[in-house]
């Protein structure tokens, strides 16, 4: 029996699961999953197509011309959870297009590495140019190569950490739309639009940076129900289907990879892989489930009559997906030409006859041994986002397919270092954890001497428990001036329990990524930019610079990968490079910035002394001046209200109190998370 990969190794099964088809590549990254969710606790059935006569999600699209499917599925997840975050559900049956998230942007610029015309203050650094994928002879082979080398969730999470997109198919740039999925001219080739068209968006800052939806604010990789043991026997996990069906109860849609095939029943539109042999070839998006979807709807028969054996899940239950094939609504057949060929033709290049009563949905058993990778987004709402327009300081724009951890049993830190671009003040940082239940601590300097990431000023210290994998965004107690040219450093301490529970295992986090050739043709190079004195690794108490330390990473990721890649001629295929086809990248330790002359229109709640930060001092002004024994201005009243109800009392004081000792508040009027 073929084996499937061991925890250790599924970067390497990514790598060699990545079938040109759809362009998908994915597998679990751990093998433990931490969820409090029980199935008694959960709904037994969620549609977020009718979720409380409400309708969350968008209609169904069709991928064709190119195998983008994994960008579908990360455009389509991330339009629902924006949809549920900000209340723009419609009524149940009726279509939602409050928002259409561009899969053609985030293809293109996924793979479109870094030029010296795409360096934005606050967003791209000049230090990053060359960073990414170097399409150039790519390009000139076939200029929509881009839109047929698939990709990962795990591409698109990093992608939209860094503040790309998600951009809506309705921004115009130049007096076009160059978002829309479809080609410059918008040539028709029968039903869909022809890949014989232009598709080529121009790589600069206008277009990689054209307006976005805001309140992105991280994303979970979550454990797939389709589990592998160490001898890679099949076994079903449970926590990670309550994992998921947990995210659907909040709204929020989960892309997932899956083996698309032969194993679908042909009438029931239900889908059930049963073996070992079984990689994810396509990228779909799951918008509920249901706990007593019959599993006798997966049987297949043969002409005999007789039950294809193992075709039958051990139990109910299936995920209801909606797919990238498009759909046909009533409006769709009633515009229905035949062209001279005897071909359906439908005015919608997004109709096509697929899934349930032609709606492009399927049911996806649980128990299905294909699926991998389950990713979901988070956003808030737009009306509670605090600063609409805002800086990164950042590194890791390699759009890594995958992220190496090594584990220390002593105390290791990772860091990153910038020196501030304008006067700006720090108020949120952002990370990507490794392993569920992973605690990062962080801490934050200014002021910091080179080659020491914890050196000058301590501003701020706080840690946070994921149970998840993924990326997350951190707003800090205080907001803190950097000056133009003033170095200062985020030091992240990553850890979690060793498996015995008696000891924390220590980590870091970095990204990497090889060369692909796509159908044995078209390569794709990728540049991982690493400069001295931007990212720090801390073990035994010495920092080191992450370029001295880089080709010992190399060397740790090719031996992993390795041993299961070497036989493969499949990796040899889509990475003829070996060894010097893997790139690494900077840490993913990010800082969001308000360049100063915007923050000063801004009131920082709760910084009633005016001194930038909010600490214990502010709580006990406002017990001053409720107390009368000090005074406020108008700005100061206005900053003391931390409770957001329009007046000053003790509540307020309390409130702040309660937001420094990291209670589940926010300050203002902004909603609890």
């Amino acid at each position: 029996m073929k084996k499937r990969a061991s925890a250790v190794l599924t970067a390497a099964s990514m790598i060699v699961s990545a079938l040109v088809s759809c362009g998908t590549a994915y597998a679990a990254e751990f093998d433990t999953n931490p969820n409090g969710a029980t199935a008694q606790s959960l709904p037994t059935k969620i549609d977020l197509r009718d979720h409380n006569g409400k309708n969350y999600v968008t209609p169904v699209k069709n991928q064709d011309p190119y195998g983008t499917c994994w960008a579908f599925g990360i455009a389509a997840a991330a339009e629902t959870s924006y949809l549920y975050a900000n209340g723009l559900g419609v009524p149940a049956g009726e279509k939602n297009t409050n928002v259409n998230f561009s899969e053609k942007y985030i293809a293109w610029f996924l793979y479109h590495g870094i030029t010296e015309n795409d360096v934005t203050k606050g967003k791209i650094r000049a230090s990053q140019i060359g960073e990414g994928n170097d399409m150039e002879q790519a390009d000139k082979e076939y200029s929509a190569a881009a839109y047929n080398f698939g990709g990962t969730g795990s591409n698109g999470l990093n992608f939209l950490a860094s503040g790309f997109g998600p951009v809506d198919e309705s921004v115009s740039v130049d007096d076009w739309f160059p978002y829309y999925y479809a080609g410059k001219n918008r040539f028709r080739n029968g039903t869909t639009y022809s890949p014989n068209d232009n598709w080529t968006i121009p790589v600069n800052s206008k277009y990689r940076n054209p307006l976005s939806v805001q309140g992105f604010k991280g994303g979970k990789l979550l454990r797939s129900p389709s589990s592998w043991d160490e001898n890679g026997q099949y076994r079903f996990d449970e926590d990670a289907l309550n994992a998921m069906k947990t995210e659907l109860s909040n709204g929020h849609a989960i892309s997932l990879g899956v083996c698309f095939g032969a194993n679908m029943h042909p009438d029931n539109w239900a889908l059930f892989n049963n073996g070992d042999n079984y990689y994810p070839n396509h990228e779909v998006t799951i918008v509920g489930y249901d706990d007593n979807y019959s599993k006798d709807n997966f049987t297949r028969y043969f002409k005999s009559g007789k039950i294809a054996k193992g075709t039958t899940p051990p139990g109910n239950g299936a995920f209801i997906v909606k797919n990238t094939n498009g759909s046909l609504t009533e409006e769709d057949k009633a515009t229905a030409t035949v062209n001279q060929m005897g071909k359906t033709v439908y005015e919608d290049p997004n109709a096509g006859k697929f899934g349930v009563d032609d709606s492009g949905y399927f049911y996806l058993s649980y128990h299905d041994h294909s699926m991998e990778t389950p990713i979901c987004f988070d956003f808030e709402s737009e009306a509670s986002v605090k600063y609409k327009e805002h800086n990164y300081d950042q590194y890791d724009l390699m759009a890594a397919s995958f992220y190496n951890s090594s584990d220390y049993e002593s105390v290791s830190k990772m860091a990153n270092v910038f020196d501030a671009e304008e006067d700006e003040y720090l108020y949120s940082i952002s990370y990507r954890t490794n392993a569920p239940g992973s605690t990062a601590a962080y801490e934050i300097y200014k002021d910091v001497e080179n080659g020491d990431p914890a050196s000058g000023t301590l501003l701020e210290t706080g840690e946070t428990t994921h149970d998840q994998i993924g990326y997350y965004n951190i707003g800090l107690k205080g907001e803190y001036l950097m000056k133009k040219g003033e170095k200062y450093s985020i030091v992240i301490t990553m850890c979690r329990p060793s498996s015995d529970g008696e000891n924390k295992v220590y980590s870091d986090v970095v990204p990497f990524a090889t060369n692909m050739l796509v159908d044995g043709t078209h390569k794709a190079i990728i540049n991982g930019v690493v400069n001295p004195g931007e990212s720090y690794f801390c073990t035994g108490g010495e920092w080191k610079d992450m370029t001295d330390i880089r080709e010992d990473i190399i060397d740790a990721v090719y031996q992993q990968t390795g041993e299961y890649t070497r036989e493969k001629k499949d990796f040899i295929e889509m990475n003829p490079d070996g060894r010097d086809g893997i790139k690494i990248d900077n840490y993913p330790i990010k800082a969001l910035l308000i360049p100063a002359y915007k923050h000063g229109s801004e009131t920082l709640v709760g910084d009633v002394n005016g001194d930038s930060k909010l600490t214990i001092d502010d709580a006990t002004e406002i017990q001053k001046y409720l107390a009368q024994k000090a005074e406020f201005t108008d700005a100061q009243k206005a900053a003391a209200d931390a409770n957001g109800d329009g007046e000053v009392t003790i509540n307020d004081a309390t409130h702040l109190q309660k937001y420094l000792a990291q209670y589940n508040v926010t300050l203002g009027n902004q909603p609890t998370a």
